[in-house]
């Protein structure tokens, strides 16, 4: 990696309470895992791992970390204190602008709160979905809206100013009127960042299950479309900007994590099942806890697969990432980083999309970027750079 290059980390505590039925992410309850003492030998292998990247971490200009799982609020915080005083050791953090933790109302206390306080944490992201408990119970959720406003005031009480909480859409039995409702009272909170996301039945999962038994009835995609432009219209209203498809911030406030990704810059990722990508190589961990830990008690990088991404596949990832950002692509700058002209080879795509009226062009043609019909239709917009 060249030296002082910016850099964002990622990392994986794989450790919940009880796993949400649409869940499809690495992770293992914590009081199984608590009983069989397997929390000390992942953090163990976790700090171990960073050690392996020590020369990394020691050249990088660490702007962003963000811890994620998982609950990283199911496991005692100083276990978060560890990993941040071994991660010190190669890296002093000088350059760090956001560090977020993810947290699940009813799983914090003073003792996790503090060593996050400690180990430098600015950032909250809060699993909320709904403010309908009978909507929480259906997806495998084991708090409850009251249970959020109790934790979502603690940590304001306790100094964070930089919160995100998470909605999502398009579940079972879920209505126009109860999505109105959550963003409605989540807004009237005023966190700075509210992100919204439309539920994926993953293959595999309880709730897959379900679906494939015909127990499971979700909103129809015309339902789900309105409840997303409803999310839109009512955020805009409160002072909240989109700059991402599923993403709402005030002004300034957006995740500068999750734009590293959109901006296809490079992260590394640490534990089990973590992702990274650098020098135009992507690769990730080892996704089965036995092979992680293993791996790495060898003196081994836990590293399951490693791919060398080519300028045509990394030109594609930049395209698709940056039209889900508001802000769109710079023609220019995609122009100088990949020898190119852009609007040259996609003169076919451009004209078909722009006539489809979902994308729009800058004055001068130097930015695209989606227009709202072009998120609804994100997919086909993407597939239409496809080399």
């Amino acid at each position: 990696m060249e030296e002082n290059k910016n850099l964002g980390l990622y990392i994986h505590i794989p450790f919940c309470v009880e796993k949400c039925l649409y869940c499809d992410f690495v992770s293992y309850k914590v009081s199984d895992a608590e009983k069989h003492k397997s929390i000390e030998t992942y953090i163990k292998a976790l700090k171990e791992e960073i050690s392996f990247y020590k020369d990394e971490l020691g050249r990088a200009h660490i702007k962003t970390i963000f811890i994620g799982g998982g609950t990283p609020s199911s496991i005692e915080g100083r276990y978060i204190l560890e990993i941040v005083n071994h991660l010190k050791q190669f890296n002093p953090l000088t350059a760090l602008e956001e560090f977020t933790i993810e947290v699940n109302p009813g799983t914090l206390n003073e003792e996790k709160i503090n060593a996050y306080l400690s180990a430098g944490i600015n950032r909250v992201s809060m699993g909320v979905q709904s403010s309908r408990d009978s909507l929480l119970k259906s997806i495998g959720r084991i708090h409850t809206f009251n249970e959020f406003l109790t934790t979502y005031h603690g940590i304001r009480e306790k100094g964070f100013r930089n919160i995100n909480l998470d909605m999502m859409f398009g579940l079972p039995g879920q209505t126009l009127e109860d999505v109105l409702h959550t963003v409605k009272i989540l807004a009237d909170l005023m966190p700075e960042h509210i992100s919204a996301y439309s539920l994926k039945i993953e293959e595999g999962t309880p709730m897959y299950r379900l679906y494939e038994s015909g127990a499971l009835v979700l909103p129809d995609e015309a339902t789900e479309r309105d409840m997303y432009r409803v999310i839109c219209k009512e955020l805009e209203t409160r002072g909240y900007h989109q700059y991402e498809i599923s993403n709402f911030a005030k002004e300034g406030l957006e995740s500068r994590h999750n734009l590293t990704y959109w901006r296809n810059e490079p992260y590394l990722g640490f534990g089990v099942a973590a992702h990274s990508k650098m020098d135009s190589v992507r690769f990730n961990n080892y996704s089965n806890m036995m092979a992680y830990t293993s791996a790495i008690e060898k003196g081994n990088k836990p590293v399951e697969e490693e791919i060398q991404i080519d300028e045509s596949e990394d030109l594609f990832e930049t395209i698709i990432l940056g039209l889900r950002l508001n802000e769109g692509l710079e023609i220019e700058a995609i122009n100088a980083a990949y020898n190119m002209d852009f609007l040259s080879m996609y003169q076919e795509a451009i004209s078909r999309l722009e006539e489809q009226g979902l994308i729009v062009m800058s004055e001068g043609r130097n930015r695209m970027s989606l227009t709202d019909r072009g998120r609804d239709l994100s997919n086909q917009v993407f597939l239409a750079f496809m080399a």
